[in-house]
């Protein structure tokens, strides 16, 4: 449960996500039938290894206003990682590519940072910065789901066996506060990218 802070790694994969065994590599696939989706998985499964980011480095920072949320996204959803803030889920889409994001937090122990995910509304911001790059999502559901619902890892959420149509962003945290019984999830999609001194 998310209260104890003495969950294992393992524990808190389970909890906050899904195993990261078997994440949808799915983000480079493209329109087609099967076998031509799993030659792109292969493809993309090559390119991510050559770009994927260190465990528990940090890959991002998030913001969002409405939650009054600052804070570093690190590779990885293992205890070490959660306890110093959000985590990014293993093979899901990195913030500037197309693809879905997944982030996952606590919402209870530790920083807490998801503890007011609850709050969001429909067209709220939500903002990850990588280096000089801002990119600006904007919330478009909010859903409760049971622990190993994995449609929340597609490239687009909900949607399995889909090729990625943009780009999102997607927060998991545990609900009701206290209790691991089931996810809250928030959805956004990437409506503008920005640089600083441009």
């Amino acid at each position: 449960m998310l209260d104890r802070k003495s969950v294992s790694a393992a524990a808190i994969a389970v909890c906050c996500g899904l195993p990261v065994a078997g994440v949808p590599q799915a983000q480079a696939m493209e329109h087609g039938r099967t076998q031509a989706r799993a030659q792109a998985h292969a493809g993309a499964a090559a390119v991510s290894a050559v770009a994927r980011p260190r465990k528990g480095a940090v890959i991002a920072h998030l913001r969002i206003r409405r939650m009054g949320l600052k804070a570093e996204v690190r590779e990885g959803v293992s205890e070490p990682v959660l306890r110093r803030g959000v985590g990014h889920y293993p093979g899901t889409g990195l913030p500037g590519r197309d693809g879905n994001t997944v982030l996952l937090g606590h919402r209870t122990t530790w920083l807490r940072p998801f503890n007011e995910l609850d709050r969001m509304r429909r067209g709220d911001r939500i903002v990850l910065r990588v280096g000089r790059t801002s990119y600006t999502y904007r919330m478009r559901s909010m859903h409760v789901i049971k622990p190993r619902d994995r449609r929340v890892l597609e490239p687009v959420p909900f949607k399995p066996l889909s090729a990625p149509d943009g780009e999102y962003v997607t927060l998991i945290t545990c609900t009701p506060k206290g209790s691991d019984r089931r996810r809250l999830v928030v959805i956004g999609k990437l409506v503008r990218t920005s640089k600083r001194g441009a």
